[in-house]
C-alpha cells in the first residue's frame, strides 16, 4: 500500500493536472482574483475529501471497523494536487518546495483525518451498540467533516505560504 501511495504522490502527471486545473479556472472565471480562484481550488479539494471520508466512515460505523488506510491514498493525492494547483496559481511551482509541501501536507492531513475516523468509529460503536443506522449516519457526517477540515487546513496553510503571508514563507 505504501509503495502505491508514494508512486501516486510522486507522479509527475499531478503537476500537469494542477496546472491544467488552474488554466481552466482562469478561463472560466477571467475576472476572479487569485484569492477567489484559490478558494475555489480549496473548496473543490475539500468536497472531494469530505465525500471520501463520509463514504468510508458511514459504512465502517455500521459494521464497527475501518480498514486502516482505505482512503488515505485518495486523500493524500487530492491534497497534493490541491497544493500543486495553489503553487501554480501563485507562481511558486518551479521549486521543489511546492512538491515537498504538497506531499508532507497531504500525508499529514490524510493520516490525521484517518486516525480521527478510526477513533470516531470506535466511539460510535461503544456509544451506540444497538443503533447501527444512527452510527452509519453519524459516521458518514463526521467522517466527511474530518476530510473537509483536513483539506481546508492544508489549503489555508498552502495559500498563506505561497501567497506571501507573514507567518509561513516558502520562497
Amino acid at each position: 500500500m505504501y509503495a502505491a501511495l508514494a508512486k501516486a504522490v510522486l507522479d509527475e502527471t499531478h503537476r500537469e493536472r494542477a496546472g491544467l486545473e488552474v488554466r481552466r479556472l482562469r478561463e472560466r472565471y477571467p475576472r476572479a482574483s487569485r484569492e477567489e480562484l484559490a478558494s475555489r481550488v480549496i473548496r473543490h479539494a475539500a468536497l472531494q475529501c469530505a465525500a471520501a471520508g463520509g463514504l468510508l466512515a458511514g459504512p465502517a460505523a455500521f459494521f464497527g471497523a475501518v480498514p486502516f488506510g482505505a482512503d488515505l491514498a485518495y486523500q493524500a493525492v487530492t491534497l497534493n494536487r490541491m497544493v500543486l494547483a495553489l503553487a501554480a496559481l501563485y507562481g511558486a511551482e518551479k521549486g521543489g518546495r511546492a512538491r515537498a509541501t504538497g506531499i508532507a501536507g497531504g500525508l499529514a492531513a490524510g493520516l490525521g483525518s484517518e486516525i480521527g475516523r478510526q477513533a470516531l468509529v470506535r466511539v460510535l460503536r461503544g456509544a451506540l451498540p444497538r443503533r447501527s443506522g444512527t452510527r452509519t449516519i453519524l459516521g458518514g457526517l463526521l467522517g466527511g467533516a474530518f476530510g473537509y477540515a483536513a483539506a481546508v487546513a492544508v489549503g489555508r496553510y498552502a495559500r498563506e505560504a505561497f501567497g506571501g503571508g507573514r507567518r509561513f514563507r516558502l520562497r
